[in-house]
């Protein structure tokens, strides 16, 4: 009777896979495991997992291989996800559908950018081609494609004369180029169908490629590794500041906390304009009252020369107004203004979120509005030592260290350069 049941089961992996293609992987049953959590993790209904399994009933065994349809290529046709930004980066957005959307919170997850790459593929550096891998005795093709960063589907793809469910010791297969390494953190809101669609890969490769990972309820701040051939970020700083270009430029959304002058030259870095929206809701969510400032330029859409500008090249570069104690209808001016006019704790929010995210080169700020923001931060609690690193007061304008420095003519307004993205390699400082 088992032996009966045994090749009843073999019979049923064989065919499975026929029905649902060449986009499907086959997961193998771990311990905790249920129809309903592993159909939830791969973005679909226990129905279809049923129907592509020819199984009955909700019974399923520790070491059963399962077909499932990657949630990623799913999402190709349409498949309810809201991907509306939370603000416009200028993109159409997809249509939506009554269906749950499954979206992430604090940024666009069509153009999310990733933490971190690993070494080589921040450096640069070309990925090694024809592996090969030679299959040994207890191997599965899962395994095989987790140890080497690929997926099964890659796997299946690369290699015709196999099947998912059948290989055997001693085969050679091609395994090809690994994917980069990329570190993901998530954010409050966040989804991992949403991250996983985001980076082409399927919701169980996250599990694992990270043990222990919560599709449930998964942390803010956790970092996701995973491994992609997707572009963590579509924009690129290219040369220097003043003798630079931008490729595929965002133009900075819009914010109840600025007022843009010309949306033409509002031109940054996905990470620029990202960052600058980031900073403004800290100030946002610290203060009731609104008070708006102007932001005038970024760069032109393809950076270069910009008019009135030496630097602004590249898509890094910004200027703000001040805060001041007093702001018309139409945002703090851009004019003179005596240092007992600055709002300090509004500007020191502001800077204080670039410095201790390590987002900003180099912030061009008067050095007589320098001793406020530095004798209001101390008051704050910020140490010397912090202090030492971020602002050049009070050792002379003069001082070459500091991110905070003063550089004449600015004033009327703070002049922030963003640092180099770290996917951005012909970025320079």
């Amino acid at each position: 009777m088992r032996c009966t049941l045994g090749i009843a089961m073999l019979c049923l992996a064989a065919l499975a896979p026929s029905r649902v293609g060449a986009d499907a992987s086959v997961l193998i049953v771990q311990q905790g495991d249920a129809l309903s959590t592993i159909a939830k993790g791969a973005g679909v209904s226990v129905e279809q997992i049923k129907h592509w399994n020819d199984l009955d009933g909700d019974m399923i065994r520790i070491g059963q291989k399962l077909v499932v349809r990657q949630a990623a290529t799913r999402s190709r046709s349409g498949d309810g996800i809201d991907w509306t930004p939370p603000f416009d980066y200028g993109a159409p957005a997809p249509a939506r559908t009554t269906q749950t959307k499954a979206r992430i919170a604090a940024r666009d997850p069509s153009s999310a950018v990733a933490t971190q790459l690993s070494d080589d593929a921040a450096g640069g550096k070309k990925p090694r081609r024809g592996r090969t891998y030679r299959i040994q005795k207890g191997d599965t093709l899962t395994g095989i494609a987790l140890r080497h960063h690929r997926t099964v589907g890659e796997l299946l793809a690369s290699n015709p004369g196999i099947r998912a469910d059948r290989i055997f010791p001693g085969e050679t297969i091609d395994i090809g180029a690994p994917r980069p390494e990329v570190v993901f953190k998530l954010e409050r809101g966040d989804s991992l169908l949403a991250v996983a669609n985001r980076y082409d890969v399927s919701p169980r490769d996250l599990s694992r490629w990270n043990g222990g990972l919560s599709h449930r309820d998964p942390r803010p701040g956790t970092n996701i590794r995973l491994y992609t051939r997707v572009p963590v970020s579509r924009s690129e700083a290219i040369g220097p500041t003043n003798r630079g270009r931008l490729e595929s430029g965002v133009r900075l959304p819009s914010h109840r906390g600025y007022l843009i002058r010309s949306a033409a030259r509002a031109y940054g870095t996905e990470e620029t304009t990202r960052w600058i929206v980031q900073a403004f809701n800290s100030v946002d969510s610290k203060f009731k009252q609104r008070k708006v400032v102007r932001i005038h330029d970024i760069s032109d859409r393809d950076g270069g020369k910009l008019r009135d500008h030496k630097s602004h090249q590249n898509g890094r570069d910004v200027d703000i107004s001040y805060y001041q104690n007093e702001c018309g209808p139409r945002g703090c001016r851009f004019d003179d203004f005596r240092a007992s006019e600055l709002d300090v704790a509004r500007q020191w929010t502001l800077l204080e979120h670039w410095l201790r995210h390590g987002q900003a080169e180099m912030i061009f700020v008067d050095y007589r509005l320098q001793a406020k923001l530095y004798r209001y931060a101390k008051k704050k609690g910020v140490t010397k030592a912090q202090l030492d690193r971020w602002i050049q007061y009070p050792r002379g304008k003069y001082e070459p260290n500091g991110v905070i420095r003063h550089f004449p003519n600015h004033d009327d307004h703070l002049h922030v350069r963003f640092v180099c993205p770290y996917s951005d390699v012909s970025c320079r400082p």
